[in-house]
C-alpha cells in the first residue's frame, strides 16, 4: 500500500484514519464525565435517545427512538467505506496488499440486517429496541464488525451510537484495582461488552465474592427496562452455553435484552 491515508479517505468520503480516530475520542470524551446516573453527560445522551418521547407504562419505558435515521441505500454504502478503509488499514499493518473481506450470501444478509438495525429501518429482521448477542467461533469477524459499526454510529451520529468495552479487561481491572466499580460505570449508556464470558465467576472485592457478568446484566436490564437502554455482547460461546455459566434468572433478563445473531463458518484469521 503505497498511500493507505489517501485511499482511505476516498472511500470514506475525504475521512482519514486519524479522522475516525479524533471523532472516537471526542465521542469518547462525551461520555467521560461524572459517574453517577445525573452527570450532564448522561442526561444529554438520554436527551438525544429520547427526541421522540417514548410511550410510557408506570416507570417502565414501553419503547425507545426508532425513527429511521438514514436511508437504507446511502448507510450501506458509507458502512461499506468504512470496511474498505479498515481492508486497507489491516493490509498494511500484516503487509499483506491482497486482503479483502469475504463476504458469503449468509454474511452479506446478516450485514444487510445489523446495518437496518443501526439505522433504525423497520423493513429489517432485528427488533429495534433490543441490543445483540453476537456468537460464533474465534476468528469469525465478530469484533471486526461491530467495532465498525461503533465507527459507523459515531461518525454519523445516530442514535444507537455505543460505547465498546472488553468484559475481560473489566474482570483484570477489578482483580488488580481494589478501587474501581466494575458496575456504576458499566452500566451507563448504550454499551458493547467483548469477550464475554471469556471469564466467569465472582471475584472477591471488599472480601465479598461478586460475579460481574451477573451484575452488570442486572444492572443493565433495570435500565434497559426503566429507558430501552441497550446492550450488546460478544461471545465464543452460544446462547445455550451462556445458559450454563449464569442463574437462570440473570439468563432470562440477557435473553429479554437481546437478539442472538450467528456469525457462522470457522475462523477467517
Amino acid at each position: 500500500m503505497k498511500d493507505i491515508n489517501k485511499i482511505a479517505e476516498q472511500l470514506a468520503g475525504g475521512l482519514s484514519l486519524d479522522d475516525l480516530r479524533r471523532q472516537q475520542s471526542a465521542f469518547a470524551a462525551r461520555f467521560s464525565g461524572s459517574a453517577g446516573s445525573g452527570s450532564e453527560a448522561e442526561r444529554s445522551y438520554w436527551q438525544q435517545v429520547f427526541a421522540e418521547r417514548p410511550t410510557t407504562k408506570g416507570d417502565l419505558v414501553m419503547t425507545r427512538r426508532t425513527a429511521q435515521e438514514m436511508g437504507y441505500d446511502d448507510a450501506r454504502r458509507r458502512f461499506w467505506a468504512i470496511l474498505q478503509m479498515r481492508a486497507a488499514h489491516i493490509a498494511n499493518l500484516e503487509n499483506n496488499p491482497d486482503f479483502e473481506w469475504v463476504i458469503t450470501d449468509q454474511f452479506a444478509n446478516t450485514l444487510r440486517n445489523m446495518v437496518k438495525y443501526f439505522i433504525n429501518d423497520s423493513t429489517g429482521e432485528i427488533p429495534l429496541t433490543k441490543g445483540l448477542f453476537i456468537f460464533g467461533e474465534n476468528g469469525t469477524g465478530k469484533t471486526e464488525i461491530m467495532q465498525a459499526f461503533s465507527r459507523f454510529t459515531t461518525q454519523y451520529d445516530l442514535t444507537k451510537q455505543f460505547i465498546f468495552c472488553s468484559m475481560s479487561e473489566v474482570y483484570n481491572r477489578t482483580r488488580a484495582d481494589k478501587e474501581y466499580d466494575p458496575v456504576t460505570i458499566n452500566e451507563q449508556q448504550d454499551r458493547c461488552f467483548d469477550e464475554f464470558g471469556r471469564q466467569v465467576g465472582p471475584v472477591l472485592r471488599y472480601g465479598d465474592p461478586l460475579d460481574i457478568n451477573e451484575a452488570i446484566i442486572e444492572a443493565r436490564y433495570t435500565r434497559f427496562r426503566r429507558y430501552g437502554q441497550i446492550t450488546h455482547f460478544i461471545a465464543n460461546m452460544a446462547p445455550n452455553e451462556a445458559e450454563a455459566q449464569l442463574s437462570p434468572m440473570v439468563f432470562d433478563r440477557l435473553r429479554s435484552m437481546c437478539t442472538s445473531i450467528e456469525f457462522t463458518g470457522k475462523s477467517k484469521r
